[in-house]
C-alpha cells in the first residue's frame, strides 16, 4: 500500500461524505494499523490532502477535514472597491474588516505603475496599503497606487478616506471611474505575503491587478490585490 493509495481512499471518503466538513481523519497510528504501512507512508497520504487543500492540520489535535465558505468577491453588479468594507460583503454574511496600513500623499512610483497610469517622467503617486481580515484572520493584502495630481491633498491621502471609499472620493473630484479591468494570476505566496495573510507555504494565492479608468478611457488608479486563494471565490459576468 502506498501513500498515494492511502490519499485516495481518504479522498474518496471525503467526497462521499464519509467524512464531514470539520471531521477528525483517522490518525497517523490507525493508518498505520489499517493499511499495515511504516508512518511515514501514513503521514505522506496524509500530507497528499494537505497539499490538494482538503484538509487542515491542528497541533496537537490532529487532522481535519477543511471547511470551505468561500468569500465571494461579487463584480457583477458593481465594480469593487478594495477600500471599503461593504464591498467585501456577501451572501455568505462574511463581512470583512479593512485596516489601513499605510497611507502616502506623495511617492516615487515603481516603473510598472508608472507605465499603467500613463504619468510622465517626475509625477507622484499617492499610494494606500490595506489589510482585510475575516474574524481577525487576515485574507486580503491590497495596495493602489493614484496620480498624486488626482488624490494629493483629498481625503483618498488621508488615513481614513471616507464613507463610499477611494471611487466615491475620486467621483467627487471629478475623476469618476466607470470601467474596470482585471488580470488574475494564481500562483504561489511571497514569503512576505505568507507572513502578511498567515498561511502555510504552499498555500495559493490569487493575484489581482486592477486598473480604473474614468470616461474618457484615463486611468486613475491601479491596484494590486493579494488573496488567500483558500478564502475567496471571485465572481464575474461574461456576456457573449
Amino acid at each position: 500500500m502506498t501513500a498515494a493509495s492511502i490519499a485516495k481512499d481518504l479522498r474518496a471518503a471525503i467526497r462521499s461524505g464519509t467524512y464531514n466538513p470539520g471531521d477528525r481523519l483517522p490518525s497517523e497510528a490507525a493508518l498505520m494499523s489499517n493499511y499495515g504501512v511504516a508512518r511515514m507512508t501514513a503521514r505522506h497520504g496524509l500530507s497528499m490532502l494537505k497539499d490538494e487543500g482538503l484538509t487542515v492540520t491542528r497541533h496537537g489535535s490532529g487532522v481535519f477535514v477543511r471547511t470551505f465558505e468561500p468569500i465571494i468577491r461579487d463584480t457583477t453588479g458593481a465594480a469593487v472597491d478594495d477600500s471599503t468594507v461593504t464591498a467585501e460583503v456577501d451572501e455568505t454574511g462574511a463581512g470583512l474588516t479593512v485596516r489601513t496600513l499605510a497611507v502616502t500623499a506623495e511617492a516615487d512610483p515603481p516603473e510598472k505603475v508608472r507605465t499603467a497610469l500613463g504619468l510622465a517622467e517626475g509625477d507622484k503617486v499617492t499610494v494606500r496599503e490595506r489589510l482585510h481580515l475575516r474574524e481577525r484572520k487576515p485574507v486580503l493584502f491590497a495596495t493602489s497606487y493614484l496620480p498624486a495630481s488626482v488624490a494629493a491633498g483629498t481625503p483618498i491621502a488621508a488615513q481614513d478616506v471616507g464613507p463610499g471609499g477611494t471611487h466615491a472620493r475620486l467621483t467627487e473630484a471629478g475623476h469618476a471611474p466607470v470601467r474596470f479591468r482585471e488580470d488574475v494570476v494564481g500562483r504561489m505566496p511571497t514569503i512576505e505575503e505568507i507572513e502578511e495573510l498567515r498561511i502555510e507555504p504552499g498555500t495559493p494565492v490569487l493575484s489581482v491587478t486592477r486598473t480604473a479608468f474614468t470616461q474618457d478611457g484615463t486611468p486613475v488608479e491601479v491596484s494590486y490585490v493579494v488573496l488567500d486563494a483558500g478564502e475567496f471565490m471571485l465572481r464575474y459576468d461574461v456576456e457573449g
